[in-house]
């Protein structure tokens, strides 16, 4: 059997050897830890890139779908077509009643001069608004008359009303005997 024997100049050969893997194995960490780190900002920058293409070929393809035409007796504005009417002739032609997106769609529909209905309801829970595609109508919206629904179990349709020379929207009976107003959107 062989015996090592160090001597104390050994002991720091071996030591002094230790320390430089370990500043070595610590500058390559971070060399690699800058590599990921750029790597990531390039992949960020890419999805964002991507992000950004699919946005503007969305919008190129939803102005190229806006050019079409409505039908005779129908309204356009934007991407949607307009007529007030009963409800059986909205379903029949592809429509609903119109749910209200913005403000710029409340001011267009403003100039229609009929009560109508529009495509809310809170029929299935008293007090939750909800249009006819599901999104959820906010009790203070400011286009409420008299700053919200009045409520009760036979207010459940939602109609535009004129309150001081404005158009406003109210709960009221879904038996009062109205049209409603079709909405059909072009992009489908």
């Amino acid at each position: 059997m062989h015996s090592v024997s160090l001597s104390r100049s050994g002991k720091y050969h071996d030591v002094k050897d230790f320390l430089a893997v370990v500043v070595l194995l610590g500058l390559l960490s971070v060399v690699l830890l800058g590599r990921l780190i750029g790597l990531a900002i390039k992949y960020k920058t890419d999805v964002e890139q991507l992000l950004l293409t699919l946005e503007d070929l969305t919008e190129q393809r939803d102005a190229l779908l806006c050019k079409q035409e409505c039908l005779d007796g129908w309204n356009k504005f934007g991407c949607k077509c307009y007529k007030t009417s009963d409800t059986e002739f909205c379903v029949s032609h592809g429509a609903d009643l119109v749910v209200v997106d913005g403000k710029e769609e409340m001011d267009f529909i403003s100039g229609w001069y009929s009560m109508y209905w529009l495509g809310a309801t809170d029929a299935a829970g008293e007090g939750t608004w909800r249009w006819v595609d599901g999104t959820v109508l906010s009790l203070d919206n400011p286009s409420w008359s008299r700053g919200g629904p009045q409520g009760g179990g036979g207010k459940n349709c939602l109609r535009r009303a004129l309150e001081q020379n404005q158009y406003k929207w109210t709960d009221v009976s879904c038996d009062t005997m109205t049209y409603g107003l079709c909405e059909q959107n072009l992009i489908k």
